[in-house]
Order: C-alpha cells, then sequence, then structure tokens
C-alpha cells in the first residue's frame, strides 16, 4: 500500500526589511492561503518555525481568528518534513507552514510584472531574513476542492537524515547522510534516480559530496544548475519558486520536468530531500498554456513569480476565519484598502 498523497496547495514568500518578522508573517501567511483558495477556517494545524535567534510567534496567527486550531513551534529545517507527515498520517487535512529561509546579495528577487522568462528581478543589496508560507493538503481536501487540481504540486517522498556517524572515519560521514535521506526521499515515491528530470541542488553539493549523485543522470544535473538557489539556506525559497516553475508562472523550464528532487543541507548536518511532481500527473506546463487560467494568480490579483505586491484590508479579511472571534487589536492592521469585494473573489 502506497503513502496517501500530500499536495502542496498554496506558496508565498515575503521579507522582513528591518528584522521584525510580524508583518512579513502575516503577508506570508495571506498570500499562500489566497493561492490555496481557502481561508483560516479550513485550515486545521498550523505550524511555525524558529531558528537560533529568530522566531515566528505563535500568536502571530490570531489575526486571521481563534479557530481553536493547534499551533506548533518547530526547528526550522523539519518544519515542511513535520507537517507532510502529519497530513499523510490523515490527521490533517489542511495545514499552514511558515518557515524562515534568509537569501544571500547574490539571490535576485521578483520586483516587476512582465512576461515569464523575461528578466523581472533586482539583486537584493544584502542578505535578507524571508518568511515562506506554505499550504498543503490531503487527497481528500483536493478532491473536495476541484479548482485546486490544475495548480497544486504533490509531494511524493519526504526524508530527513541526521548526520551517519562512521567509525571508520571517526566522524561523520557527510556523504552518507545525503545518501539516506535521498534513498528514503525516493523509495517513498517509488521512483529510481533516473526516473528524476530535474534536481535542485546547493552549488557546491557536487564538490562536496559526490557520491551522493551517483545514478543521477549527468544531463539532467547539468540542466538544472540553472535552477539552482545559491542564497537559499534552508530550501524553502527554492521551493516556492519550484512551485512556480512547474506551474507555468515563471516562465518555462528547461527541459520536459516531470518528476524534480530538491535536496537542502541543513544546520549541523541535518539533510533534507523532496520529491515533487505536479498533482495532475503532467510534466511542467509552459507560460502559454496558462497565462489566461483563472487560478491563484486571480485570487492574489497578480503574478507572484513575476512581481511583488504589499497586502491589503481586503487581502486579509478574506483569509480570516469566517466565523470565529477575531481579537479586535488583531483587527486594526496598519493596512491600506484596496476596494473592490476580494473576499468574493477569494471564494471562486
Amino acid at each position: 500500500m502506497g503513502n496517501p498523497n500530500v499536495h502542496i496547495a498554496g506558496v508565498a514568500v515575503a521579507g522582513s526589511e528591518d528584522g521584525d518578522l510580524r508583518d512579513a508573517v502575516i503577508a506570508a501567511a495571506t498570500r499562500a492561503m489566497l493561492d490555496a483558495g481557502v481561508t483560516y477556517t479550513d485550515v486545521n494545524q498550523s505550524i511555525v518555525s524558529f531558528e537560533d535567534e529568530l522566531r515566528i510567534p505563535p500568536r502571530s496567527l490570531d489575526t486571521f481568528g481563534l479557530e481553536g486550531a493547534p499551533v506548533s513551534e518547530v526547528n526550522n529545517g523539519s518544519a515542511l518534513f513535520a507537517a507532510t507527515q502529519s497530513v499523510r498520517s490523515g490527521q490533517f487535512d489542511c495545514t499552514l507552514i511558515l518557515g524562515l529561509d534568509t537569501v544571500s546579495s547574490s539571490q535576485d528577487m521578483p520586483v516587476e510584472e512582465t512576461k515569464p522568462g523575461q528578466n523581472t528581478s533586482k539583486s537584493a543589496t544584502s542578505a535578507q531574513t524571508l518568511v515562506v508560507g506554505v499550504v498543503l493538503v490531503s487527497e481528500l481536501f483536493l478532491t473536495s476542492h476541484s479548482y485546486l487540481k490544475d495548480s497544486s504540486i504533490r509531494i511524493c517522498g519526504s526524508a530527513l537524515a541526521s548526520p551517519v556517524h562512521l567509525r571508520s572515519l571517526g566522524s561523520s560521514d557527510p556523504s552518507r547522510t545525503a545518501r539516506t535521506a535521498v534513498s528514503s526521499a525516493l523509495r517513498q515515491a517509488q521512483l529510481r534516480p533516473t526516473d528524476i528530470q530535474l534536481l535542485h541542488l546547493p552549488h557546491d553539493l557536487r564538490e562536496r559530496n559526490p557520491r551522493a549523485l551517483s545514478g543521477f543522470d549527468a544531463a539532467t544535473s547539468e540542466l538544472s544548475r540553472s535552477l539552482r538557489s545559491e542564497g537559499s539556506t534552508t530550501g524553502l525559497a527554492a521551493l516556492v519558486t519550484l512551485v512556480w516553475q512547474f506551474r507555468g508562472w515563471a516562465g518555462d523550464l528547461p527541459l520536459d520536468a516531470r518528476n524534480c528532487l530538491l535536496y537542502t543541507s541543513g544546520r549541523e548536518g541535518v539533510t533534507s530531500v523532496l520529491v515533487i511532481t505536479r498533482s495532475d500527473g503532467r510534466a511542467a506546463v509552459k507560460w502559454e498554456e496558462v497565462e489566461h487560467v483563472r487560478d491563484g494568480r486571480e485570487r492574489l490579483g497578480y503574478n507572484p513569480a513575476a512581481k511583488t505586491k504589499k497586502i491589503c484590508v481586503e487581502d486579509v479579511e478574506a483569509v480570516r476565519a469566517r466565523i470565529e472571534f477575531v481579537p479586535a487589536s488583531q483587527k486594526r492592521l496598519q493596512l491600506p484598502a484596496k476596494g473592490g469585494d476580494r473576499a468574493a473573489l477569494a471564494r471562486l
């Protein structure tokens, strides 16, 4: 019996300009729920992350309502893995994850809207902390929300491996750790290395752990080098980019990609591996196929892969819990009003 399917229904990323994460947390959560077309009423579990001195306060989510759903604090490197396991177990149908990532000065950030695939970015001038929002849903939730079927991404395999100590070396072996995580994720996905068309890797993995890539098509690995995320430290921001690319929002991929393996080397030697594919079984689509499709871009009001806009009052109201109590102090956010019925649009 295979593992129950887990799907990525919504993704978002928000930058923290002054070191205060609260606004970035609200923005990332709002955009992710808008992308998924859900409200906080649909979310029956939330996971927020911490790493070193950075911490996403669980009470930040009070902005969206007091629903009674659990909010867990998890180490940033294992948040996505923990959320995937909880949805796969059948305990939760819809989980909101808020994680942390950091991009360096070499990482490009979208700033203006244009046709995906064109140069739409400028280089950040310094390291920036990002809050990444991800909405995971179960197979049952996906089938009951048919509007998600064309834009959701399925997590075929998810693995997390701690350092493996070898007595012969007298220390941990990063290559063995990497192979353990990769083989576990591929086994869950019921795929072989030759079934992976796209690898998303740290830029120096090939030099540090060449044996971790044994069995993968070398040509495929080289083609994917243009998609590597040199500035991403946790892989969460890279996951958002990959989801946009599989949807066709961020320009066409350089090959007919159906299965993608995302490899991240976390802190203290922890390795995370994720295998993803489109939920409908198709290869990554091209921009021309989705340019006029009604999807999360319509709920957001723009293409997040090409430009970034600040959230407004209507955005937050569109994803707030529809029934349960929201504290008055949380309602009074210093956000601009856009006008128009964004709440109705979000329910499409």
